[in-house]
């Protein structure tokens, strides 16, 4: 497969993907906590923030990653290995036995999905022949 093909498969799966992890968001948000209390607000802060966050990395993927543009590449990675790796390292931690394969599973998948579409995307372009 050559390399502008890589590139535009990764970054197209890592849009889809990334926007799959924001399924957590929906989760936290139904039912949705009270806001009369701190922790529901925390709740809800957390959420959007999660939602947030999921949303512009599928934008940062879908466009300038797979227009090549290697800054993109590096803030679809820095968002992965602060946030979601701690969180999942969280959740595997503190998540009951009896909740944790069906709360770490998709969260894992989404994890190693997307950080094997940046591994495609990345000969693409970083490659000593890459120009850009």
């Amino acid at each position: 497969m050559n390399k502008e093909r890589c590139l535009h498969i990764g970054s197209v799966g890592l849009a889809v993907g990334i926007l799959g992890l924001s399924a957590a968001s929906l989760a936290v948000l139904s039912p949705m906590p009270g806001l009369d209390t701190k922790l529901g607000r925390h709740l809800c802060a957390g959420a959007l923030a999660n939602l947030a966050l999921t949303l512009l990395i599928s934008v940062i993927a879908a466009i300038p990653l797979r227009q090549g543009q290697r800054w993109a590449f590096w803030a679809c990675l820095i968002p992965i290995v602060v946030y979601s790796i701690p969180i999942l390292t969280i959740d595997a931690i503190y998540v009951v036995p009896s909740h944790r394969v069906m709360t770490l599973a998709p969260g894992f998948a989404g994890l190693i999905f997307s950080l094997l579409c940046l591994a495609l995307t990345a000969p693409a372009l970083f490659s000593r022949s890459q120009s850009r």
